[in-house]
């Protein structure tokens, strides 16, 4: 089975590794910037080239892109009978069946960098199809890089990427915040790394609601007000206050469920 992978990016990366190592011929990769398409292709054994218009046949086309380029290339590329399928959390399957009437998603849930290893047979990976046996390659296409493939419409796909956001991006955003704190008083980030990992893991057996600690949990109104008037400026401040609302109202619904 030859593949072509259209883009170069973070996710592109590490699909194009992972279906390297699991056997899979990656035939070409475009990219339009060359560099980033030869230092991909020469990984997996590729050719490398950034003009679409000379991508050559193959079984299946996986456009991993930035969403906003995905019209603009499309228009460039021509219809075969080939499966073309995008790795997209957000974007509709069906911008995709001018090339095609075997079309569909590929989506590794995951966050990537090409800096970080990824495991992954850890990964879970969504797809959808526009027909049967599309729907099955991409099933076992999945099932082998992955650790599971879940079946997901366009809106259920839309749904786990906007929880994958707020869990994931707006996290990481309040380790960022946590962070200058820190620096300000000159104290490592290395030293809350711990309690990091131990919060993420506690998930793995709790219920987040139940996994709760803190003083918003506990309406400690005391330290509450306190570590407000610690906070550099009104943003962080609305932030706090506004995530101890959220916490004490889940906190509130939690308890009423178990009434």
């Amino acid at each position: 089975m030859d593949i072509n992978i259209i883009g170069a990016g973070n996710v592109a990366w590490h699909l194009a590794h992972r279906l390297y190592e699991c056997g899979y011929t990656i035939k070409t990769v475009y990219s339009r910037t060359e560099k980033n398409a030869e230092a991909l292709a020469q990984q997996v054994k590729a050719m490398a080239i950034n003009n679409i218009a000379k991508l050559p046949p193959a079984d299946i086309h996986i456009l991993s892109l930035k969403d906003e380029v995905y019209v603009d290339i499309i228009a460039q590329m021509q219809h075969t009978e080939a499966v073309y399928v995008h790795t997209s959390g957000c974007m509709n399957a069906e911008i995709l069946s001018k090339l095609s009437e075997n079309y569909g998603v590929l989506y590794p849930f995951q966050t990537f960098n090409k800096a970080k290893q990824v495991d992954f047979s850890a990964v879970p990976v969504c797809v959808e199809a526009s027909n049967a046996n599309t729907l099955q390659m991409l099933q076992s296409i999945a099932e082998n890089i992955g650790n599971f493939a879940y079946n997901l419409n366009m809106q259920q796909r839309l749904h786990l990427h906007l929880a994958g956001v707020i869990a994931s991006n707006f996290t990481n955003a309040l380790y960022g915040l946590a962070k200058e704190i820190l620096d300000k008083e000159n104290i490592s980030f290395d030293i809350i790394k711990p309690l990091i990992k131990e919060t993420a893991a506690k998930v793995d057996y709790l219920h987040p609601y139940d996994a709760q600690t803190g003083p918003a949990s506990r309406k400690d109104w005391n330290i509450i007000n306190k570590q407000i008037a610690m906070l550099d400026n009104d943003h962080q401040r609305n932030l706090y206050r506004y995530l101890t609302q959220t916490i004490q109202e889940q906190q509130s619904k939690r308890e009423h469920e178990e009434l």
